[in-house]
């Protein structure tokens, strides 16, 4: 294989690694808000919890949905699986919302 190949496979390469690793860290970061949204979810924290679960929406979950749906190609099949995962994450904390909602209001 030519020099010219093997520096554009490296590129590739580098590519999908970095957006896979981006798809990652941020389905860490839902994982951890999760687990504080729990946290506050079994002491009863409703306004808390509500506060935390619509952050956790707006700073990770959308913007994780518009990443891999602009540029999560790059990293093929990892982008379906990433896909899945925050789209249920948003209904995980849609969820608590509405939990939070009905303590809180009684709706």
């Amino acid at each position: 294989m030519s020099a010219k190949w093997t520096i554009a496979l490296d590129v590739v390469q580098d590519v999908r690694s970095s957006v896979a690793m981006f798809m990652f860290i941020i389905e860490e970061a839902i994982q951890t808000a999760g687990m504080a949204c729990y946290v506050l979810y079994k002491n009863q924290k409703w306004e808390a919890l509500k506060s935390a679960a619509q952050q956790t929406i707006d700073n990770l979950i959308l913007p994780g949905i518009d990443f891999v749906n602009n540029y999560g190609a790059a990293a093929i099949p990892l982008n379906t699986a990433y896909s899945a995962f925050y789209n249920q994450a948003k209904t995980t904390f849609e969820t608590y919302i509405a939990v939070a909602n009905a303590n809180l209001y009684g709706t």
